[in-house]
């Protein structure tokens, strides 16, 4: 590993001024104007926040002290970061254009908390507790004014998993996780790891309205497996694309109801795909495959498509060694601060899907254009806001390292750059930035 360390850092000194210079000649024709004072914000599992500046594309400061941060969320006036760690809420007053300011913070009696997000009247905060609540709090003072309870559980096929690894779960445990604010502000939309659903949360009541089961009832709604981890929007909110780390799909929601969504397809990516926003041309999003390399990093066929629990379940009871590898690679994903076997060493892919036929027209919606190889663990992404550029976080490179992917001609997107942070690095959001956040 120590050979591997140094070798990655030498290549990295040798190569930068190349790949800085190459990326503004490839985009040369790209206007900046729009977001020369946005700052992205990049949030790892380590002890701090890192602030690039995604002009110059490198590290321009720190922001100390803060442990087991595992996700941010930059308010819609880029004033404030929001940073769930540990079982604290985070709050950072930015101060001028390089962040910094006041830091305020509250320790809530609660597990380990998860994503964060901020209500578009910049009232509330909702943040998931990884076991079977979402919190409501107050973003000004972060006081808990309402803990909401999923009203679900463990699913047939995380049963299994869970007999199979020995595992305490509690049959009541949903594991809420990356929630994400719809678009026109009212709904808030919660993926149940544990549970296979989505919750939806009216914001004006503070209730559960819907649980959608994202595993189908029968062959003519197409259904995907299990353990939805993270979802993200389309920008006018139409569509809601929710990942579904294993067996590696995203299912796709519609979303023109929003108190009632609706299981439109599903697409097969990488294994564990994790946050998705979508880009702000609404042309596309990026899907980072976590753990895509075990599959070579081509798209998920385990099954392909699951149109029940029965299918699920008998493809896991046949395939258990598969199965279980599969589940503590997720777990890899959303929780440990280590790089899993056997991918700790091989590059994981970011599966670039089309929004509908939004982006070449041809007829076809909803199919993979493109797939990345980004580096080991791609887990949260942000967009410039004209929609020019992806930084990807690689949570499991040593050192940490935030990937920039550009489409360079039509159809045809890479990694441009990469940028040295601290250690594992996880969320990712952007100030200034039409709330890309993830």
């Amino acid at each position: 590993m120590k050979k591997r360390f140094f070798g990655l850092l030498l290549l990295s000194v040798i190569s930068m001024p190349f790949s800085v210079k190459g990326a503004f000649a490839e985009h040369a024709e790209k206007s900046y104007k729009s977001w020369t004072n946005s700052i992205y914000v990049y949030t790892g599992l380590g002890e701090s926040v890192d602030i690039i500046d995604p002009v110059k594309m490198e590290k321009i400061g720190t922001i100390p002290g803060i442990d087991d941060i595992h996700n941010c969320f930059t308010s819609y006036d880029g004033t404030s970061l929001y940073i769930s760690a540990g079982n604290e809420i985070v709050k950072v007053s930015f101060k001028g254009k390089k962040g910094g300011g006041e830091i305020q913070r509250n320790g809530i009696t609660a597990g380990e908390l998860a994503h964060v997000a901020l209500t578009r009247d910049g009232k509330n905060l909702y943040i998931s507790d990884g076991k079977d609540n979402v919190l409501v709090v107050d973003a000004n003072t972060l006081k808990v004014t309402k803990t909401i309870n999923m009203p679900t559980g463990l699913d047939d096929v995380i049963k299994i998993v869970k007999d199979e690894l020995g595992k305490s779960w509690d049959v009541s445990d949903s594991n809420p996780h990356g929630l994400a604010v719809h678009p026109g502000g009212r709904y808030v939309y919660v993926p149940l790891v544990w549970s296979g659903a989505v919750a939806v949360i009216d914001t004006t009541t503070n209730e559960v309205i819907k649980t959608l089961y994202l595993n189908a009832s029968n062959s003519s709604q197409p259904g995907h497996g299990t353990t939805p981890v993270a979802l993200g929007f389309s920008t006018e909110g139409h569509w809601c694309f929710v990942s579904c780390a294993v067996p590696g799909y995203e299912c796709i929601l519609n979303t023109s109801d929003p108190a009632n969504p609706q299981i439109e397809t599903t697409v097969a990516v990488g294994l564990s795909p994790i946050q998705v926003p979508s880009n702000p041309t609404n042309k596309y999003f990026i899907a980072p495959c976590q753990t895509s390399s075990l599959l070579d990093n081509k798209a998920s066929t385990v099954p392909d498509p699951v149109f029940n629990n029965a299918e699920w379940i008998n493809w896991i009871n046949t395939n258990k060694n598969t199965a279980l590898d599969l589940v503590e690679a997720l777990f890899s994903a959303l929780h440990d601060a280590e790089p899993m076997e056997p991918n700790d060493d091989k590059p994981d892919a970011c599966f670039v899907v089309e929004i509908d036929d939004n982006y070449d027209h041809d007829g076809i919606s909803w199919e993979v254009i493109s797939i990345v190889e980004a580096g080991v663990g791609p887990h949260g992404v942000s967009y410039t806001p004209g929609g020019e550029f992806a930084f990807v976080t690689l949570s499991n490179e040593i050192p940490g390292k935030v990937a920039v992917i550009a489409e360079t001609e039509s159809g045809e997107f890479k990694v441009i750059h990469t940028i040295k942070v601290g250690k594992f690095p996880n969320g990712i959001s952007i100030r200034f930035g039409k709330s890309q956040n993830s």
